[in-house]
């Protein structure tokens, strides 16, 4: 019955509102009965004060004849709305106002309050009395005393069902003022209900949506609560980067296809070349050492992505040690010795102390600097400047690998870290770069906590700079 969330979230509401109505009703209900009853015991207190300052003692010092006090009591009856009963210390009633049809004039009172009364206490009762009362009354009765003489009692009673007749008037205002309340929320809450129940379709459907593989499809603006919002908001950012992600995948796809396709094509030519003797056997050499180049390319390739994805998932954890970072340096030049004379590259080293520890990873370390600096070459004319430079920043070193080659554009700098991104640039002049370096080393440098960063302009060369965290031995270089 209730299985949308718009009739559960009602139906909550209305049982809640009555529970709440029940509870409140009832605790109501007894606050203004002890309320009236209370008011009215102090009302009757006063009488029975007025009736003992302003009559009764007239009428024990003779100023106000029997008859004339009698009179007195009945007009203070009848204004009062309560009934006056006087009686003496053995409890006969010497006075009832009420009509002589049942009056109990001459009667002896034998109840706890009348006896409880002459004994000097003042009593308060609600009870019907019977047989004195025939309804239910609200009786108080005290003693009566003239300078220090117990002359009898005077008792009163008032009528109940008048009281409950006042209590079921304002009962009645608050049911119907609770019937509005419930009628207005419960077209209030529908209402509200309906509409959020829409906005939860809104985000099933897109949920779904994306589940599916459409990543195009967003929800649409709310005008609820600010969490709602953010909750749209985050929804709808979290397709934008499953299509992004979805575009890097394809793209990853298409990349990866095209970098493995082409040494296997050569592969394949060639071999099958040499199998039907299209290479004569003199050259097979020739040959097979360009397979072999290609095949070392296939693994360098596989390896970087595996490299490279288990940097991304944190499964490969840098191996921190204490090693000196210009030695680092140097040894990783030596690498490209024969590519920089064959370029006449003008290499410059800066360095601020012959040695320097830093604490790292020193396989990782050196892979970085290899690619940044076989990155440097890549695009470097002959006669061109690629420098090398470390300067210590407080308790870390940077590391700048600088050339002046042709600069990269802005559009293809925001994209400088991804993945098998290649612009002309990282294609370099051999057209051999897979994309993968400058991936592999943001994801280094970002598995030592540190930073890495890159500035470029167009005709003016390129700047790749990254920091290393100086190991604690270097105390004296602080």
């Amino acid at each position: 019955m209730f299985t949308t969330f718009s009739r559960k979230f009602l139906a909550i509401y209305i049982l809640t509102t009555i529970v709440i109505f029940l509870i409140l009703f009832g605790t109501l209900s007894q606050t203004i009965t002890n309320h009236f009853v209370s008011s009215r015991y102090r009302k009757m207190f006063n009488e029975i004060y007025s009736i003992e300052t302003e009559y009764y003692d007239s009428y024990i010092q003779g100023t106000l004849d029997e008859s004339m006090f009698h009179n007195q009591l009945y007009t203070y009856s009848y204004r009062a709305g309560s009934r006056i009963i006087i009686i003496d210390p053995d409890q006969r009633v010497i006075f009832d106002s009420e009509p002589s049809s049942r009056s109990l004039m001459d009667t002896i009172i034998n109840h706890d309050y009348a006896r409880q009364s002459i004994g000097g206490e003042t009593v308060t009762q609600i009870g019907t009395f019977k047989p004195y009362e025939a309804e239910q009354v609200i009786a108080v009765a005290s003693p009566l005393k003239y300078e220090e003489t117990l002359y009898g009692a005077v008792i009163l009673t008032s009528p109940y069902p008048s009281i409950k007749e006042d209590i079921r008037y304002v009962y009645n205002l608050i049911l119907i003022s609770f019937i509005v309340i419930i009628f207005v929320t419960f077209i209030s809450t529908y209402v509200f209900s309906r509409s959020i129940s829409q906005t939860f379709k809104a985000f099933n459907a897109t949920a779904k949506s994306i589940a599916s593989g459409d990543f195009s499809a967003r929800i649409e603006d709310t005008h609820f609560s600010t969490e709602v919002i953010e909750l749209a908001e985050s929804m709808n950012y979290m397709a934008e980067e499953l299509e992004k992600l979805e575009d890097l995948r394809r793209d990853f796809i298409a990349n990866i296809s095209h970098d493995f396709r082409s040494p296997l094509t050569s592969i394949r030519g060639y071999v099958q070349a040499v199998m039907d003797g299209t290479i004569p056997p003199e050259k097979y050499e020739k040959y097979l050492t360009i397979v072999l180049n290609e095949t070392d390319r296939l693994t360098k390739l596989t390896n970087d992505i595996l490299l490279l994805t288990k940097m991304e998932n944190e499964v490969l954890k840098p191996e921190m040690e204490d090693f000196d970072l210009h030695e680092t340096l140097r040894n990783t030049l030596l690498q490209f010795e024969q590519k920089i004379l064959q370029k006449k590259i003008k290499m410059t080293l800066i360095i601020e102390d012959e040695d320097i520890l830093v604490h790292a990873d020193y396989n990782q370390i050196q892979r970085a600097l290899t690619n940044l600096i076989d990155n440097a070459l890549k695009f470097c004319e002959n006669g061109d400047e690629v420098t090398l430079e470390t300067t210590l920043i407080g308790d870390q070193v940077r590391v700048s690998v600088k050339d002046t080659g042709p600069g990269i554009a802005e559009d293809d700098l925001k994209h400088i870290w991804t993945r098998f991104h290649k612009a002309d640039r990282s294609r370099g002049k051999d057209k051999k770069g897979v994309g993968l370096g400058l991936s592999i080393v943001r994801e280094i440098i970002k598995g030592h906590h540190q930073t890495v960063d890159v500035y470029s302009q167009l005709g003016k060369g390129t700047t790749f700079t990254f920091t290393l965290a100086i190991a604690k031995k270097n105390n004296h270089h602080l």
